[in-house]
């Protein structure tokens, strides 16, 4: 029986997993829906301040940011999950030595990604779908974000390990801080100055600056459980290898999203006629309003991962089917009642991004159509959080790459020669049930194979 004398692993280990899923996921939900209110308002002083081709603009450099976006979160969730099993077990020398190579991973990765980013910048926008008309406004966002590219990983790195170890009130507070000052200086940049997309991406740089400056603080504190200790400086070869491993299914998700975005971006250029540009800032904008919705679900997971990690770790298993069963509840509440007003609204919410009328219109079935499913998508969402958090690394890839690799990427092949532009967009409601499908199965198994072990003695 092990006896917990830190508080945080105490609550872990005792408080009821509903209770204890809302304050750790409570945190995370506030600050994933600023950093996506974050996102509506840079598209939106972007749509109205430089206008709807630079909303396109924006949209070819999503498939670039989801490249940088699937390192992070490989080194982010990875070690993450480490830690928080290491903290279940009360492995504190193991837990500095997983920070400190993350560290040194995101550095290093971060690194890579700004250098080769910036010289071949043109020829990868090219490929992501950018017309000569879209490149310059590509080509001003991403020369500044790929400059600030070490500070977002280590940033995003130091945000996931303050959640790992029980702290996410800290970690909300770094992310309403980057937000904040993001929409300050976008305002500012955009409308003050006249700065256009260099201005947004200088405010999102210098957002996340601030933010990491208040983690770094934090994380030199000696008394936290995780902090910077010279045992984390030796480079561990078998630490990199589990936490490459456990990262490996949020990194694959976010690399088929790169690829994902890629295809719909040339589909609608190509489908779209000469109202390509206008068809891919319409998804650009179905995009920004879609991932407000699943970044409040995303928070759900962030809060989830710790509890699971922990409970495994302490051999707590009626504990980890009752958190997963009120996570699972929550995220079908939210992404239902988000799609509702999603369906009752789409021509509001649309015109908040551009007053181009012909954009706005096209933005309504798009809206529609592409979300349809999303009382299935958070279900989806929460059992692959599951399986990363409970370190089954092989399943969670599987969930994670089947939707966009074998559901998503044949029906964008097939469906646009058979329906046009609207192809495209019912590819997603289609591909999200069939993934919910295989989600439920993989799930349902993992419960009954939990029910079979043992209880072990609660933790003193």
């Amino acid at each position: 029986m092990i006896e917990y004398k830190d508080e945080r692993q105490r609550q872990l280990a005792t408080k009821p997993v509903g209770r204890l899923l809302i304050q750790f996921a409570t945190p995370s939900i506030i600050a994933m829906s600023a950093s996506s209110i974050y996102n509506l308002c840079d598209s939106i002083f972007i749509g109205r301040g430089a206008g709807p081709l630079a909303i396109a603009g924006l949209a070819i450099t999503f498939p670039l940011m989801n490249i940088s976006a699937a390192f992070g979160a490989m080194l982010g969730v990875g070690s993450a999950a480490q830690t928080s099993v290491k903290m279940g077990e009360g492995n504190q020398q193991r837990a500095l030595m997983i920070f400190g190579n993350m560290l040194r991973l995101d550095i290093t990765i971060g690194l890579f990604i700004t250098v080769l980013g910036l010289l071949f910048l043109d020829p990868i926008l090219r490929l992501f779908g950018a017309s000569d008309a879209t490149l310059p406004y590509a080509q001003d966002y991403m020369q500044i974000i790929l400059a600030g590219n070490i500070v977002t990983h280590t940033f995003l790195g130091m945000n996931d390990q303050l959640r790992a170890t029980g702290n996410p009130r800290k970690a909300m507070a770094a992310q309403l801080i980057a937000v904040i000052i993001n929409i300050i200086l976008d305002a500012l940049f955009i409308f003050g100055f006249g700065w256009g997309m260099r201005g947004a991406a200088l405010a999102t740089v210098m957002g996340q600056i601030c933010a990491w400056i208040f983690e770094f603080r934090f994380f030199l504190d000696k008394t936290n459980f995780v902090h910077f200790a010279r045992i984390g400086l030796k480079v561990r070869l078998d630490i990199i290898r589990e936490i490459l491993a456990i990262g490996l299914s949020p990194f694959c998700v976010n690399l088929c999203n790169c690829l994902i975005v890629i295809i719909i971006n040339r589909s609608l250029m190509s489908y779209g006629g000469a109202e390509g540009d206008t068809y891919v800032g319409v998804y650009g904008i179905v995009n920004r309003v879609s991932m407000l919705i699943i970044m409040m679900v995303m928070g759900f997971g962030q809060g989830l991962q710790p509890i699971v990690g922990f409970n495994i770790g302490a051999r707590l298993y009626d504990r980890v089917r009752g958190v997963m069963k009120f996570a699972l509840a929550c995220a079908t509440t939210v992404m239902t009642i988000g799609y509702l007003i999603v369906f009752c609204f789409p021509g509001p919410l649309a015109s908040l991004f551009t007053t181009d009328a012909d954009m706005v219109a096209k933005c309504i079935p798009a809206l529609r159509i592409i979300m349809c499913t999303f009382p299935l998508v958070g279900p989806q969402m929460m059992t692959m959080s599951f399986f990363q958090s409970s370190r089954r690394a092989g399943i969670a890839i599987l969930l994670s790459t089947s939707r966009q690799l074998l559901f998503l990427l044949p029906l964008l092949l097939l469906l646009p020669g058979m329906l046009g532009v609207h192809g495209v967009f019912w590819s997603f409601p289609i591909s999200d049930f069939i993934s919910f499908l295989l989600a439920a199965v993989f799930l349902i198994r993992e419960f009954r194979r939990l029910n079979k072990m043992a209880p072990s003695n609660p933790p003193a």
